[in-house]
């Protein structure tokens, strides 16, 4: 993970090869290291470029990657949220603090059932468009439930998702309500596994203006590649996937509405 970081040209104070031979030199001591050494020399990168400079971003998030490696979840958070700030580093601050958020939101066993009258929990906003107030609980026409705006553009998707650390615990069937405002959205659930494998489910037409039942037992997942089913007790993860722009010309804001999650 480390490898562009030799490359990197850095010049703050003396000349700029001495600069660029002693960062290679303690990145290269970084290389393949346990994380715990790499996050030494991360920080001592750290300690050293300007507040102001586009590259501090980058050794944040490698740091917040090595803490996240060493099980630092608390640090790691902390390193990524600086990182944000940072254009080179925005986006994967972000994919990373959400599969942090993944994890310490996670179902912790089975069954599991959310009426939404509280919070949006164990839901994570998808991290590759929006921002994370798109997700909240709101009174809707049917009373409180959980709220989801998503913008349909051209050729793209949306998601939200949830992890699971149900320590091997065997999952045998999820079920919703869901409901779009604007206009019939089409949604596919997909669940993932440690090794980033995925299994999918059929695209289900969510009506406009009133509830879908959403309904599936776990062996109505099957991978892409292969057709196999899915190990229920490997699932870490089922994200819920907007495919709406793709199966229709509407585009602007809509609102996903959900309810009643269970997870047997």
């Amino acid at each position: 993970m480390l490898a562009a970081w030799l490359t990197l040209f850095v010049a703050w104070g003396g000349t700029p090869q001495e600069w660029s031979s002693a960062y290679d030199a303690r990145l290269s001591q970084a290389l393949g290291s346990e994380p715990s050494e790499a996050i030494a020399v991360y920080e001592a990168l750290i300690s050293q470029i300007p507040a102001q400079e586009e590259q501090r971003g980058e050794v944040l998030y490698w740091l917040g990657l090595a803490r996240w490696s060493a099980g630092d979840l608390a640090g790691a958070r902390r390193s990524l949220e600086s990182a944000l700030p940072y254009r080179s580093s925005r986006d994967r601050a972000r994919g990373l603090l959400g599969r942090i958020s993944l994890r310490e939101q996670a179902i912790q066993r089975v069954p599991f059932t959310q009426d939404y009258r509280l919070n949006s929990l164990p839901w994570v906003r998808g991290w590759e468009r929006g921002t994370d107030t798109d997700l909240s609980v709101q009174d809707g026409p049917d009373g409180r439930a959980l709220r989801w705006n998503t913008e349909l553009l051209d050729g793209q998707t949306d998601f939200i998702a949830f992890g699971f650390n149900t320590d091997g615990s065997r999952i045998t069937s999820v079920s919703m309500k869901l409901r779009s405002d604007s206009v019939p959205a089409k949604v596919r659930l997909v669940l993932e596994d440690a090794d980033g494998d995925v299994w999918l489910s059929e695209k289900q037409t969510i009506r406009m203006g009133r509830w879908t039942e959403v309904s599936l037992p776990i062996k109505a997942f099957v991978s892409p590649t292969d057709g196999s089913p899915v190990d229920p007790r490997t699932i870490e993860s089922l994200t819920l996937q907007d495919l709406t722009a793709l199966h229709t010309d509407s585009r602007g804001m809509n609102t996903v509405w959900l309810d009643d999650l269970s997870v047997r």
